[in-house]
């Protein structure tokens, strides 16, 4: 990608002036997790698709400002409370959530269109300077300084996501208005997919599994699952497509997997998952589960794990 930077001299001439370089970051796909347990669920499982990053609060625009340096990223995935951008966890987070609606990002546009000028970087000088208006606009419930500052890292992040990519706000019931999904595609230029759930979604998954008289333990993670916890809303899954300029109604579940080149799939279902369905998702958590794998091996021997692998693989061909 291009960027500008202010250097002394191009070809010789020796005044400050703005210059257009070349800079190559590298393409990933990116989630981002916020709560209690971090990476935890995700350390356990097989993957090559995602970096996984624990943040307590999209707030942090220095640590935002970190990852945008080195990467571009091709989808991101934030997992998270519905409409809390901060680790519910954290006693000092609990304190001040990082809350954030539709109505509230309306008002930190407003504001923002009120600037005399808009810096070119999105840093903590930036987020000040649209303080200082939002309290001369607003006596009183105005955007206050965590807000506005999860509003811009939020832009930081799905503005630096390349065309044809996704944004999955892996969180509860964000798209039963789906005007917060409107206001997070107005973040960016590119031509993305802004995904949200209308029902409760699965943030952590640490479950057991009885196998005889022996017991598996924090094996699963929410990747290579159904990403609904239940199903009461028949809508699903809803994106907001920015090159359509509309909302998209999927009546399906969202599946995110952990390797392949395959990034996500959605799926249909009612509020009981089919039996075929809850045998694949099962498999699937085993099969992709280094802690799974651990335990099998520890007793009954590497080989006839292998032995369970290739059976799982020709009922799962996908899997490989």
């Amino acid at each position: 990608m291009e960027r500008t930077f202010r250097i002394k001299e191009v070809n010789g001439n020796t005044s400050f002036q703005d210059k257009k370089i070349v800079v190559n970051k590298t393409e990933i796909n990116l989630l981002i997790v916020l709560e209690l347990g971090g990476t935890l669920q995700f350390n356990r499982v097989y993957n090559d698709i995602w970096k996984v990053v624990k943040m307590d609060r999209i707030a942090d625009l220095e640590k935002i400002a970190e990852l945008n340096k080195e990467y571009e990223y091709k989808n991101v995935c934030l997992v998270h409370h519905g409409n809390i951008f901060s680790d519910t966890s954290n006693p000092k987070s609990s304190l001040a959530r990082a809350i954030l609606f539709a109505n509230k990002i309306r008002e930190i546009k407003l504001v923002i269109s009120k600037l005399t000028e808009i810096p070119k970087e999105i840093n903590e000088a930036y987020a000040t300077k649209i303080l200082e208006k939002s309290k001369l606009m607003f006596a009183k419930n105005g955007p206050d300084e965590l807000k506005i500052k999860t509003f811009l890292g939020l832009k930081m992040l799905i503005g630096a996501i390349l065309d044809n990519g996704a944004f999955f706000s892996v969180a509860c019931n964000e798209a039963n208005k789906p005007e917060f999904l409107e206001e997070l595609a107005d973040l960016t230029d590119k031509k993305i997919k802004i995904f949200g759930n209308t029902n409760f979604s699965l943030i952590d998954d640490s479950g057991d599994q009885n196998i005889g008289k022996l017991v598996v333990e924090n094996y699963r993670c929410i990747l290579n699952s159904f990403l609904s916890s239940q199903w009461k809303n028949k809508n699903g899954w809803l994106y907001y497509d920015t090159e359509l300029k509309k909302t998209i109604t999927t009546k399906k579940d969202l599946w995110l997997f952990s390797k392949g080149t395959k990034i996500y799939q959605l799926i249909t279902r009612t509020e009981k998952l089919t039996t075929q369905q809850t045998n694949k998702e099962g498999f699937a958590q085993q099969y992709f589960s280094k802690t799974f794998e651990t335990f099998y091996i520890k007793h009954w021997g590497k080989a006839k794990y292998e032995g369970w692998k290739k059976n799982t693989e020709e009922t799962y061909p996908e899997f490989k």
